[in-house]
């Protein structure tokens, strides 16, 4: 049965809202420490008393014995002038008895409760011992002396703690009726407190709530002290300001995608429809749309593979297969096939240093065909264009320039962007879909390298991919 009362009661605790678990845990503890902190206090006090207590025995048994050996002579042990000297507000009460147990001499406060319990001290051992009897406390001690006259006796000094007990009585009372108080302030102030403290949580819900994909603007704001809240805050506002970012280049590059296969599609459409027309009769329309739609469709499956290779990066899809090999030989091999492709251009590599890297040897190839796909478009004939290495410390950078029509300054840093295009017209007749240079960026970034660019219109454009070696 109280098992599953137990049980219930977790379960109510773990369904119940965090405001509630705080005050619950913190009410718990601070019952803890102050049942600690009382015990502690009414351990110390009984110990203090106690201590107190033999402290007057002692004090009593040093005027007994020396009233009773004063000049060297035994005073008589039934005389009441052996107690004269004690004092009389301490609640002692001395007995004088025989070895066999006859009382020789009592003091006046020696009454009859207390000799009922002084009755059962049996053990006459000299040293200070307690003893209970409902609600009676004593305290006392048997002094063995031998006296001229009765031989052998034992002196016993009781210490009444009747009012010491009643002081702890009243002491633990009040304790308790603190610790009940103090319990019930501790649970309404912990409730106001943990309500007010996760009031920010509750504004953070609603705003979470508010937010939808079509509903991104809204942001959280949280004042006061720059607490684990607001830091919660901050964070959530900017994993929102990433996932609108990220929103806003998916629905760019939907539309921009859109954008650019839609051409090649109106193109192949028309000539499809021109060959349904005349293109089975006029041998120059049949052969001119062919040769369109082929150009068409090979740019419109360039640019869905580039598509594809984006998206997988973006999920994390892509494979990167990283081995070392040396980096060297993947010039000279990319330098010797652009010599063979682009012989109206002269491609030279006035330094390539030898070195060893880990890296993906076909994505660092891409990464350098895109590069110089990008110089053979936009320099002309005769034009140079160089790829070269050279080591530095802990790192390799890999340099492409030429001396072709250059970049605007104000259009570089949008070079790498999506669908980016400087000079769309131009761009369109060298075929380029502004792609290139984001998958550039994309494998430079996975191996956590950097790329910079150097342009002047009219002079030429140097690209610099930095790589780490270690």
């Amino acid at each position: 049965m109280l098992l599953k009362i137990t049980n219930r009661v977790l379960k109510v605790i773990k369904s119940a809202k965090i405001s509630i678990k705080l005050t619950i845990v913190y009410a718990f503890m601070f019952s803890l420490v102050l049942l600690l902190l009382n015990a502690s206090i009414l351990y110390g006090v009984k110990y203090y008393l106690y201590n107190q207590a033999n402290k007057q025995i002692e004090d009593t048994q040093t005027i007994i014995l020396n009233k009773v050996t004063s000049q060297n002579e035994q005073l008589d042990l039934s005389d009441n002038e052996v107690f004269s000297d004690v004092p009389s507000k301490e609640n002692i009460s001395i007995r004088i008895i025989s070895e066999d147990g006859k009382t020789i001499n009592s003091s006046e406060k020696f009454d009859y409760k207390i000799k009922e319990l002084q009755d059962k001290i049996k053990d006459l051992e000299d040293k200070e011992k307690h003893l209970e009897d409902k609600e009676k406390h004593l305290v006392y001690k048997n002094i063995k002396f031998e006296s001229k006259k009765y031989g052998t006796v034992y002196i016993q000094i009781v210490k009444d703690m009747h009012n010491e007990y009643s002081f702890m009585k009243i002491l633990f009372g009040v304790m308790a009726i603190s610790d009940f108080i103090g319990i019930i302030v501790s649970i309404i102030l912990g409730y106001i407190v943990s309500k007010r403290m996760l009031k920010p949580i509750d504004y953070i819900t609603k705003t979470a709530e508010n937010i939808s994909i079509n509903n991104l603007k809204e942001r959280i704001e949280v004042k006061g002290p720059d607490d684990e809240l607001k830091r919660l805050a901050n964070t959530f506002n900017k994993m929102i300001d990433r996932l609108q970012g990220a929103f806003n280049r998916q629905a760019q590059f939907v539309s921009d995608a859109s954008h650019e296969l839609r051409t090649p599609i109106a193109v192949i459409q028309g000539y499809a429809n021109l060959l349904d027309r005349w293109g089975k009769d006029d041998r120059d329309a049949l052969e001119k749309s062919i040769y369109a739609i082929k150009l068409e469709a090979t740019n419109m499956a360039n640019l869905i593979e580039k598509l594809l290779f984006l998206a997988k990066g973006d999920s994390g899809t892509e494979l990167i297969e990283k081995k070392e090999f040396y980096l060297n030989k993947l010039i000279d091999e990319v330098v010797k096939e652009t010599r063979i492709i682009e012989q109206n251009q002269i491609i030279s590599s006035d330094k390539n240093d030898t070195i060893r890297v880990f890296a993906d040897y076909k994505m660092i190839k891409q990464m350098l065909r895109i590069f110089i796909d990008n110089s053979m478009k936009f320099t002309q004939e005769h034009g140079k264009i160089d790829i070269s290495s050279e080591v530095q410390n802990k790192i390799v950078k890999i340099t492409v320039s030429d001396t072709g029509i250059g970049i605007p300054k104000d259009e570089i840093e949008n070079i790498f962007n999506r669908f980016y295009i400087v000079d769309k017209s131009r761009s369109k007749e060298k075929g380029g879909t502004g792609l290139g240079l984001s998958i550039a960026k994309w494998i430079s970034d996975m191996h956590q390298g950097s790329i910079n660019v150097e342009s002047e219109e009219g002079k030429g454009t140097k690209v610099t991919v930095t790589l780490n070696l270690e």
